[in-house]
C-alpha cells in the first residue's frame, strides 16, 4: 500500500513538472508543434530555438518517465488487490479533502448540464486536487486547456444529511449563452 501511495506522489510531482515545462514553452511563445525554422528553412530569429528544443526534449523524457511510472503504478495496484482479502463487512468511505465550493450555477450552462449544484464541494477536477490546486490557478488552467473536452470531476455533495462522493463529467465551452466557460462560480475553501 505504501509503495502505491509513494508512486502516486511521484506521479503528481512528475505531472507538475510536465505542466511547468509546458508553461515555460508557452512563455516563449511556442508549443510542442511550433516550427523552429522560417519559410526558407533557417532557424527563426524571433525565438530562442535552443531553449525551446531543450524544453521539448525534457518534455519527451518526462512523458516517457510518466508512462513507465504509470505501468509501475498499475503493477503495484494489481499486486495490492491480489493480496487483499474480501470482507463481508462494509468499510467506511474515506472522503478526500475538497478544495473549492460551487456557489452559483447558471441555468443551461455547461456546469448545470454536467449536474453540478450550488453547494457542491470540488474534490477532484481533472488532475487538480487539494494538494496541487495552487489557489485555484491550476483549476483555471485545466479549464482553459480542455475547452470542448470532458473533464472528470469528483464533488462532495450532501444528500439526506450525509456527504457523498459524486462523479461528473464537465465540458467547458464558449458560446453557451452566458459568461465564462463553465457557467458557475467557484470559491476556494
Amino acid at each position: 500500500m505504501e509503495r502505491a501511495q509513494s508512486l502516486m506522489k511521484d506521479k503528481v510531482a512528475l505531472e507538475n513538472k510536465i505542466r511547468t515545462l509546458e508553461l515555460n514553452l508557452k512563455g516563449m511563445s511556442a508549443t510542442r508543434e511550433t516550427s523552429l525554422v522560417d519559410s526558407e528553412g533557417f532557424p527563426r530569429s524571433d525565438i530562442d530555438v535552443a531553449a525551446i528544443r531543450e524544453i521539448r526534449r525534457s518534455l519527451i523524457c518526462k512523458q516517457n518517465d510518466l508512462k513507465a511510472l504509470m505501468a509501475e503504478i498499475e503493477q503495484s495496484l494489481i499486486s495490492l488487490h491480489q493480496g487483499s482479502k474480501v470482507s463481508s463487512e462494509p468499510k467506511p468511505v474515506t472522503m478526500r479533502r475538497p478544495f473549492a465550493r460551487i456557489s452559483i450555477v447558471e441555468h443551461n450552462s455547461p456546469a448545470s448540464e454536467a449536474g453540478l449544484l450550488a453547494g457542491d464541494k470540488i474534490v477532484a477536477y481533472g488532475l487538480v486536487n487539494a494538494s496541487n490546486h495552487d489557489k485555484l490557478r491550476l483549476l483555471i488552467e485545466e479549464t482553459s486547456n480542455n475547452i470542448d473536452k470532458p473533464i472528470d470531476m469528483e464533488v462532495e455533495r450532501v444528500v439526506d444529511g450525509q456527504p457523498q462522493l459524486v462523479e461528473l463529467k464537465l465540458r467547458p465551452r464558449r458560446n453557451w449563452g452566458g459568461d465564462g466557460l463553465l457557467g458557475c462560480f467557484i470559491l476556494p475553501l
